[in-house]
């Protein structure tokens, strides 16, 4: 023991400079951790960007308002291409999102209708961060397709499209600003009326 001891007090600055060293070591080295609830890994495929999204469709028909892909490039066949649900625009309530010009009106509360093309990505909304993947349909008015926890059977958001976190993903991943295109039609129902069924 009283070797131990000598040992101690003879190395006392390397063995105090080593223990810092390793305190240092964890206050920079990354720590891996699982991923946050309602994360998921890239999907971007290996081809990316010569194989991609060509388009987006999608049907705003209930109960399902589907999304489905259409991809471009040599890897194109082995994609998945949906359908995924989603739940879409509810308006006010008393507007009808089912019309074109309706849908497209700034503070309409509907899912845009029509032919577009991907006009940006966000990681996550500004004012719900569990609201990931976003891909903008629409930039002016913040609406994109999302990841939500949920994904409700009727129109339930402010325009909007909601998707499983592996959707939206998937989507965000793949997708190309200013050539992936978006179309978006089907006939809109009301979620007041689609409440009573």
């Amino acid at each position: 023991m009283g070797t131990l001891v000598q040992f101690v007090r003879r190395r006392r600055l390397e063995i105090g400079l080593l223990a810092c060293a390793v305190n240092l070591c964890w206050l920079l080295c990354p720590v891996a951790s699982p991923l946050d609830a309602g994360a998921v890994p890239s999907l971007q495929n290996k081809d990316f960007p010569n194989t991609y999204i060509g388009r987006i469709h999608l049907d705003l028909t209930s109960p399902d308002h589907y999304v489905r892909l259409a991809w471009v490039g040599p890897e194109a066949p082995s994609q998945e291409a949906g359908p995924f649900r989603s739940s879409t625009g509810a308006g006010w309530g008393t507007n009808d999102c089912n019309d074109s010009v309706e849908s497209n009106c700034h503070d309409s509360r509907c899912t845009p209708k029509g032919l577009r093309k991907v006009e940006g990505f966000m990681d996550h909304l500004k004012d719900t961060p569990g609201h990931r993947y976003v891909t903008l349909i629409d930039r002016r008015r913040s609406i994109g397709f999302h990841s939500c926890p949920s994904v409700e059977r009727v129109p339930a958001s402010a325009g909007c499209v909601r998707l499983e976190p592996y959707a939206a993903r998937l989507i965000h991943d793949n997708s190309i600003q200013g050539v992936t295109e978006i179309l978006i039609d089907g006939t809109w129902t009301n979620p007041n009326a689609l409440a009573g069924e």
